[in-house]
């Protein structure tokens, strides 16, 4: 299992920060955040695709195309939307990441809950610390 560590700290990496950057680019303009894709690969580095296609279903749908097409040379990549979940029967706003990995079997969903900030210097207020919600099979998988 030593092999697996170090693509899975990537991965780990990768996905918070991609969670943060979203959370803080959804604050950064009208409240609404275009899905995107950070993509991690050795020739080009780290990169960001968006996906702005009218509606969230239709940009989601878009993102999971690309990724289900992704160049052999991607070996990670972090999906990001905004969206609803609901804990305990209330309803919270929130941030979501899909990340996953071309090593790994399995990737990770996470979620930062957030709510209306009180005044105009903060637009949104994370709830809670980010929390791992699923860990659906990578897109990047072999085979």
């Amino acid at each position: 299992m030593g092999s697996l560590k170090q693509p899975a700290e990537s991965l780990a990496e990768l996905a918070v920060y991609t969670l943060k950057h979203a959370f803080y680019s959804l604050g950064a303009g009208d409240g609404v955040l275009v899905p995107f894709v950070m993509a991690d690969s050795d020739s080009e580095g780290r990169v960001l695709h968006r996906f702005d296609a009218g509606t969230r279903d239709h940009a989601k749908e878009r993102a999971h195309e690309w990724l289900d097409g992704a160049d052999p040379a991607i070996a990670r990549y972090a999906f990001a939307w905004d969206g609803r979940i609901t804990i305990d029967e209330i309803r919270w706003d929130a941030v979501f990441v899909e990340a996953g990995d071309r090593v790994l079997p399995n990737g990770v969903v996470l979620c930062q809950r957030y709510e209306a900030g009180c005044d105009t210097e903060d637009v949104n207020v994370a709830v809670g610390e980010p929390m791992l919600i699923d860990k659906p099979l990578s897109r990047l998988r072999a085979g």
